[in-house]
């Protein structure tokens, strides 16, 4: 029973290690005690077959401050030598999201009267991990601004 275990895993052909990057962080609605952020990932199977991403999650941070871990809603297929996007959602508590804003407040008012926010600086750190477990990290540091999808404030 073993063997023939061993020879169908050594017949099973190679996969190919998909690429997963982080193209975007955006802030979707900041309420009152809350703050909700989205991760926008790229995805792409080199395989010529169809490859299943199980989950993906990452840490966030905005402003230095950690907002949490931004998870995917569900598992996700990717389609055979093709490309796909996945979003992963986070949501700072009140504690984060007012220093998140203190800290945009200094940053605005140390660059003057100008009138404009400044960018909200972020760092993602994660994984995404394919069925059968084999894990894909990933991260990226950038900036977005608010307004660029015109999040909901209330």
């Amino acid at each position: 029973m073993v063997l023939v275990a061993l020879s169908a895993f050594a017949m099973a052909p190679r996969l190919d290690v998909p690429k997963v990057s982080v193209v975007s962080v955006s802030a979707d609605r900041i309420t009152g005690t809350q703050a909700f952020f989205t991760v926008t990932l790229a995805l792409a199977n080199p395989n010529d077959r169809e490859v299943s991403v199980a989950a993906a999650e990452a840490n966030l941070t905005i402003e230095g401050t950690p907002v949490g871990m931004a998870t995917l809603a569900g598992p996700m297929t990717l389609p055979a030598k093709g490309e796909s996007t996945a979003t992963l959602n986070a949501q700072a508590n009140w504690e984060a999201a007012l220093k998140i804003a203190a800290d945009l407040a200094t940053r605005a008012r140390s660059q003057g009267p100008s009138g404009q926010i400044p960018p909200l600086r972020y760092n993602v750190s994660g994984v995404a991990v394919l069925e059968g477990g084999l894990p894909i990290p990933f991260n990226r540091s950038g900036e977005f601004r608010l307004g660029g999808g015109r999040p909901e404030i209330r």
